[in-house]
C-alpha cells in the first residue's frame, strides 16, 4: 500500500516550511518518512517545488492542476500511486502513530474513503482514499470546489470515531497539526 505526505501548503501561518520543522532529532517530514516506510512499501511525495525535497530519496510528484489545494496533491498522489488504496497525511502533522494508521486501514477494502471523525469534524489530511476517487475529485478541482470533502458524497465513505478506538488520547494526539509558532512550540519545545 502507499502513503501519499502532502507537503505543498504554502506556511502563511508558520512563517517558514512546516516540513523542515524538528520534532526531536529529524525534520517533521524525515520524521514521517520513517515512520510511514514501517508500514507502506511505497512512501511519495505531493509537493509543487521539488527542488526543496530532492534530499528525501522519495518520488515527488506535482498537483494535477497548481493552485488548487490539498485535493489536488491527493487527487495527483493517488494517480501517481502503484497500490489500490493510499494514506494521505499532511506535512504538519508530526505525531503520526502506526496503532491509529493500521487501525483506519482495517475499514479500507469496503470503503473509498475511511476518515477520522472527531468532535472538530471531519480530518482527511489523515485518511485513506482508494483509486475511485479520482474521478470524483478530478471533477471538483475543475469545478473549483476545492474542500476535500467535496466529492465525499459520490464515494463510500467510512467516518471513524476516534471514540471507537481503545486509546482515545493517542488517536486525538496523532490528528495534531501545527500551523503557526505558538503551535509548535506548545507541542514540540523540549
Amino acid at each position: 500500500m502507499t502513503a501519499i505526505i502532502l507537503a505543498g501548503g504554502k506556511s502563511r501561518r508558520m512563517g517558514s516550511h512546516k516540513s523542515f520543522l524538528k520534532y526531536g532529532d529529524k525534520t517533521f517530514i524525515e520524521h514521517q518518512i520513517v515512520k510511514l516506510r514501517r508500514i507502506f512499501s511505497e512512501v511519495i511525495l505531493s509537493a509543487n517545488d521539488h527542488t526543496l525535497y530532492r534530499s528525501l530519496d522519495v518520488p515527488i510528484i506535482s498537483d494535477v492542476i497548481q493552485e488548487r489545494g490539498p485535493l489536488s496533491g491527493i487527487c495527483a498522489g493517488l494517480m501517481y500511486a502503484k497500490s489500490r488504496h493510499a494514506f494521505v497525511i499532511a506535512c504538519d502533522m508530526p505525531f503520526i502513530h502506526e496503532k491509529v494508521i493500521l487501525y483506519l486501514k482495517e475499514y479500507v477494502n469496503d470503503y473509498d474513503v475511511v476518515v477520522p471523525g472527531t468532535d472538530r469534524g471531519l480530518e482527511p489530511m489523515h485518511a485513506f482514499y482508494s483509486k475511485n476517487c479520482i474521478d470524483p475529485m478530478f471533477r471538483c478541482i475543475k469545478e473549483n470546489r476545492l474542500r476535500i470533502v467535496d466529492f465525499f458524497p459520490e464515494v463510500k465513505v467510512k467516518v471513524v470515531d476516534t471514540a471507537e478506538f481503545r486509546e482515545p488520547d493517542i488517536f486525538q494526539k496523532t490528528l495534531i497539526n501545527l500551523n503557526t509558532p505558538e503551535e509548535y512550540k506548545k507541542h514540540c519545545s523540549t
